[in-house]
């Protein structure tokens, strides 16, 4: 498990704020991913969802590891939200 805390991309002149925590780690071919789904932060009057899948595990020199996120939010108030990031290291 990985918690995670990105700042969505600026749309409709505002911003998200999305706060959380992968799943358990599932296999993927010689490493393993996490899902994730969650609510954004209400601005400007509305909440976003979103869920996805990781990016496999980058190791780093201390043994610990990060995955990356990456995808768009549904759509609410005529919009959506673009988000990246890397979630908190795990060993």
């Amino acid at each position: 498990m990985h918690g995670f805390s990105f700042v969505t991309s600026v749309n409709d002149r505002h911003t998200h704020i999305m706060i959380g925590a992968t799943s358990l780690g599932v296999a993927h071919g010689v490493s393993h991913i996490h899902y994730y789904k969650g609510t954004t932060s209400w601005a400007d009057g509305h909440v976003h969802y979103y869920s996805g899948m990781t990016g496999p595990a980058v190791y780093l020199a201390d043994g610990s590891h990060v995955h990356s996120h990456r995808g768009i939010t549904a759509m609410a108030h005529h919009h959506t939200h673009y988000y990246s990031g890397t979630d908190y290291p795990s060993y």
